[in-house]
């Protein structure tokens, strides 16, 4: 049996940085600050997505509008 990783909570007001295969429906690398994780809702997806709400941000760190991501977990991880 495979052991998912656990959906981690994140501050608020963290930023990450996911590459194009780290979020779904994007197609292109996202800067996000996190301004609410929907841990009520991983479940639908095995725990191994995660919806995450937050500001988009461009690389100069300006927020450029709120999105809603749905995130793999297992990237969260690696965007320590």
């Amino acid at each position: 049996m495979t052991t998912l990783p656990a959906v981690p909570d994140l501050t608020v007001g963290t930023v990450l940085q996911l590459r194009k295969e780290d979020w779904r429906y994007g197609g292109h690398p996202l800067r996000l600050r996190v301004e609410q994780v929907r841990h009520d809702i991983s479940h639908y997806y095995q725990d191994e997505w995660v919806w995450i709400v937050g500001e988009r941000l461009d690389r100069h760190g300006s927020a450029q509008g709120r999105i809603e991501a749905l995130v793999r977990v297992a990237a969260l991880g690696e965007c320590d």
